[in-house]
């Protein structure tokens, strides 16, 4: 009796257990499906599950991201352009050049400043150029020669230079324009540099464009070479800098006719300070302007940094064209006047 009695509890307690795994198996299944849902609520609004999401990304709804079309990068000797190169960090930042040949090529690579590119370009408006740091030397010329008047020309005529950070630099700086900048003391200041709540110089476009930087920027080991806030010119605005160094600025560089030329004997545009602007412009000689920038971080950490998007926000801060260069007497003073009128023809003697 016993051995029966065990046999007729065998099936009861198999078919217990199936039922009971059944309905654990429902209840786990439910609690996923509860837990998806909770999960895939947006904006307090269910999800069905299963539903496709709209992918997004380059080349579906957004534009690669490419370099401006009125930048140049300049692109000689003096740049460093290994592949682990200041220069290549620089030209990564922007985007720029293909590789042809086992090296970066790109139509808007400026070789040299004394060739027939930079002659033309020197000679219009609202054009670039990019200077990756000087590491060895920078191109040297004579300053009254002609390759030295077409560098100052290049900015006077609407145009910006963008200079990176280094020694060199500031040379090529002082020597073209004309300028006294000092290093700061030592040659080196620890930082940071903080950007300037009040930019009373620049243009409402402008501002815009720098507030998409960073308000800080660190001194890198001594990879920022910072500049004398007093040695600075007339007509800088200061964008990053210590209480007593400046590591980012802006110079507006003008320049207006020679009050000495005359038309048998033309002499070269001559240096004026922006504030002398007005008084040149009531001489007749009004001025022409273009802007000179420089952020002192020199490149070469190949890693990624602050000072990445603050070039990008410089670049597009310093190609705003001067306000002196949409004056209206300005144009006319540059236009070529009319060919005098010739005294008419005397009339025919009458028959006698």
């Amino acid at each position: 009796v016993t051995l029966s009695s065990d046999i007729n509890t065998i099936p009861r307690t198999r078919s217990t257990r199936t039922r009971s795994l059944f309905v654990a198996g429902i209840a786990l299944v439910a609690s996923v499906i509860l837990t998806v849902v909770s999960f895939s609520r947006q904006d307090n609004k269910a999800v069905l599950i299963g539903s496709w999401e709209k992918p997004t990304g380059i080349g579906i709804d957004k534009e690669p991201e490419s370099a401006p079309s009125y930048l140049y990068l300049y692109w000689g000797s003096t740049t460093n352009r290994r592949f682990t190169g200041s220069g290549e960090h620089v030209r990564h930042i922007f985007h720029m050049g293909n590789i042809q040949g086992g090296e970066w090529r790109d139509p808007k690579f400026l070789r040299k400043l004394d060739g027939g590119m930079f002659r033309a370009m020197s000679q219009i408006c609202c054009k670039t150029v990019l200077f990756p740091p000087l590491e060895w030397d920078f191109p040297v010329y004579s300053t009254n020669k002609i390759e030295a008047q077409q560098i100052r020309a290049f900015v006077a005529n609407g145009n910006s230079m963008v200079f990176t950070g280094g020694i060199p630099d500031i040379e090529f700086i002082n020597r073209y324009f004309f300028y006294d900048i000092e290093l700061a003391d030592g040659n080196f200041s620890p930082g940071p540099f903080r950007r300037l709540p009040s930019l009373r110089a620049l243009s409402d476009k402008q501002v815009s464009a720098l507030s998409k930087a960073t308000k800080i920027l660190p001194q890198i080991g001594t990879s920022v070479t910072a500049v004398k806030k007093d040695s600075l010119p007339s007509g800088t605005q200061i964008l990053y800098a210590t209480p007593r160094n400046a590591a980012v600025f802006l110079i507006k560089f003008c320049m207006a006719e020679d009050p000495l030329s005359e038309a048998a004997a033309p002499l070269p545009p001559v240096k004026v300070l922006p504030r002398d602007c007005e008084a040149s412009k009531a001489a007749g000689r009004p001025c022409s302007c273009g802007n000179i920038c420089y952020a002192g971080y020199n490149w070469n950490d190949r890693y990624p940094s602050r000072w990445d998007g603050t070039l990008k926000a410089l670049v597009e801060t310093c190609s705003a064209v001067p306000p002196e260069n949409s004056d209206p007497a300005l144009a006319k003073a540059l236009a070529p006047s009319p060919p005098a009128a010739k005294p008419p023809a005397p009339a025919p003697a009458a028959a006698k």
